[in-house]
């Protein structure tokens, strides 16, 4: 099937550059195109799609090879920097548009394009406009000077109109880099056993299983989510199965949770209530706390104020240097190192004031970053990587750790909620082997598994039509380019008309990819065919979802639909020929 739609390109292809061969810029000496490598995790789905798009770019002349690494390798090869270009995922961190755009300041531990970093940090080539929303014009800055700005500009806005044109504006800017190519939005498949109930999951991935019964019994469930996690600390973990764990392992202020009709809701978990803030003359809110009473941390010392305090500090600072400390920069003095924050021990209060009103600040309570921590935390950097040593809150304390095989999971009975909590024990077992894991789920021996083949997909429908989930999920599967990868060498352009030039070339390799046939032929699970980065399932001021109202109202920033795919093809055989000697695959 790849080798035909790779022969159907070539022709498309070939035309492409019969019709514009004589159109090519005489002012760009053209040089030969680099081998480029691409980097995937592990995964027989992530496989198929990296051969399909090392496929339709050879058909242009294009050369790429491909590399897998085990996930936290790959993790920390994208996040230093050390790659060409990428497959990447992005899943929502909760509902607002801002989460999949402020990843991108140039301080962000999830910027794994480097924008603002090394020699990108320099280049001053871009204008931001902020005078129709009371800020600054500026023309030719660098990254930090406009986008850093942008974001900043955002999260200190509270008219919704104003902040969702700006959140367009970000998106604008981060498309017209080329470095960030969608190619689908999200679902959530997974497979679950029929015994199993109780189980639910939410739209940012996360499976919830302390609610869950097997048969009506409640001794154990084995399940699948992912390979050996990186971490399991909440202020340093950042993958989707990571969080799994922690939200079993730790009580936040708040928590997903499911309303008496099955609707997902945000509500108070460590917390008394999820107070309303108090607006303070000078713009910013303030949010007064009640610990519940009687709480204890696992090792049996007293969950106090100043753990979600310390918590928050420490999550937040440079010296931790989270992946996702930017998530308190709502917080007032987060740009000082300083968060306006305070805990009263012997009122068992929290007091925590932010810049302005945040509209997702109790989804913010919600997520990992926010949970507490024991004080041990705070001297003992190795405390989350030994059962010995890891002291948590949640519903489940962490019974053994044996690497690389399974994390076992014991119901808490000194959680505020024990009493609801169902499951006695959860055995997370850790594979990446897609086939290992189906295997172990029809054997009965893993009710839930979070990964299946691709090539098992038709068939597990049919055959498993009630055990096969397909949920909606928000985010967006995406192609992430290096900003400082050198896709001209030896030519003579430099600074930012090369940058110019590389952006051009990142959008044309863009217009290669046929995403159609990835949602159909290799994933397969209902994904939509994506044109934009924030994902489907956001909504915008107007109450329309906001990636219908992206690029000024067009849909997106690429034309994703069947019709187009041969015209996109032609353009970027256009436009790739003005800089590249190409060699067409025949």
């Amino acid at each position: 099937m790849k080798k035909l739609l790779a022969l159907a390109l070539v022709a498309v292809m070939l035309l492409g550059v019969a019709a514009c061969g004589t159109t090519n810029n005489n002012e760009v000496a053209k040089v030969n195109a680099p081998t480029l490598t691409y980097l995937y995790n592990t995964s027989d789905s992530h496989k198929a799609i990296g051969e399909y798009l090392q496929s339709a770019l050879a058909t242009a002349g294009i050369t790429m090879t491909l590399e897998n690494q085990e996930w936290n390798t790959f993790l920390n090869t994208r996040k230093n920097g050390d790659y060409f270009v990428a497959r990447n995922g992005w899943l929502a961190d909760y509902n607002d548009p801002i989460c999949f755009l402020d990843m991108w300041t140039s301080g962000s531990g999830n910027n794994d394009v480097q924008f603002g970093k090394g020699q990108h940090a320099n280049l001053k080539m871009y204008d931001l406009d902020l005078t129709p929303y009371g800020g600054e014009k500026i023309e030719d800055g660098t990254w930090a000077e406009t986008y850093d700005v942008l974001i900043s500009k955002i999260k200190a806005t509270t008219k919704a109109e104003d902040r969702y044109a700006m959140m367009h504006l970000a998106e604008d800017m981060l498309m017209a880099t080329g470095c960030i190519v969608p190619l689908y939005y999200y679902t959530d498949l997974y497979m679950i056993d029929d015994s199993v109930t109780g189980f639910f999951s939410n739209p940012l991935g996360y499976k919830y299983l302390m609610y869950t019964k097997v048969n009506g019994a409640t001794e154990s469930i084995n399940v699948c989510l992912a390979s050996e996690p990186d971490t399991l600390d909440p202020a340093l973990n950042s993958a989707v199965d990571g969080a799994t764990m922690v939200a079993h392992l730790f009580s936040g202020l708040a928590k997903w949770a499911q309303d008496a009709e099955g609707k997902l809701v945000i509500v108070a978990d460590a917390a008394e209530e999820l107070v309303e803030g108090v607006a303070n003359e000078d713009g910013t809110v303030t949010y007064t706390y009640t610990l519940k009473e009687g709480m204890k941390w696992s090792n049996g010392d007293d969950v106090k104020a100043s753990d979600f305090v310390n918590a928050w500090k420490r999550a937040a600072s440079a010296e931790l240097g989270a992946d996702y400390g930017y998530m308190f920069e709502v917080v007032k003095g987060y740009d000082k190192n300083d968060l306006a924050v305070a805990a009263d021990d012997a009122a068992r209060t929290i007091t925590v004031t932010l810049s302005n009103a945040v509209a997702y600040w109790n989804e913010l309570l919600a997520f990992p970053t926010y949970y507490p921590v024991h004080s041990s935390a705070l001297t003992n950097e190795n405390w989350a990587t030994d059962p010995a040593t890891y002291v948590c809150n949640g519903a489940y304390t962490m019974a053994s750790w044996t690497h690389d095989s399974v994390i076992t999971l014991k119901k808490n009975p000194a959680y505020h909620g024990a009493a609801d909590v169902t499951m006695e024990t959860i055995n997370c077992y850790l594979s990446d082997d897609s086939n290992n894991m189906l295997a172990n789920f029809k054997k009965g021996d893993w009710l839930l598994i979070d990964d299946v083949p691709t090539a098992e997909i038709a068939t597990l429908k049919t055959e498993y039509p009630t055990e096969f989930v397909i949920a909606g999920q928000i985010g967006t599967y995406y192609v992430c380019w290096n900003v400082n990868k050198d896709l001209l060498p030896g030519s003579t352009l430099t600074g930012v008309a090369k940058e110019e030039a590389q952006q051009e070339i990142r959008k044309a390799l863009g217009l290669l990819y046929d995403r159609n046939y990835i949602c159909e032929e290799i994933g397969q699970a209902g994904q939509v065919p994506a044109a934009s980065f924030v994902a489907m399932g956001m909504t915008d001021a107007d109450g329309k979802e906001f990636y219908k109202n992206a690029n000024n109202g067009a849909g997106g920033y690429y034309d994703v639909s069947k019709e187009a795919y041969e015209a996109n093809c032609n353009k970027a055989v256009e436009i790739l020929s003005k800089y590249y000697n190409l060699t067409v695959a025949q």
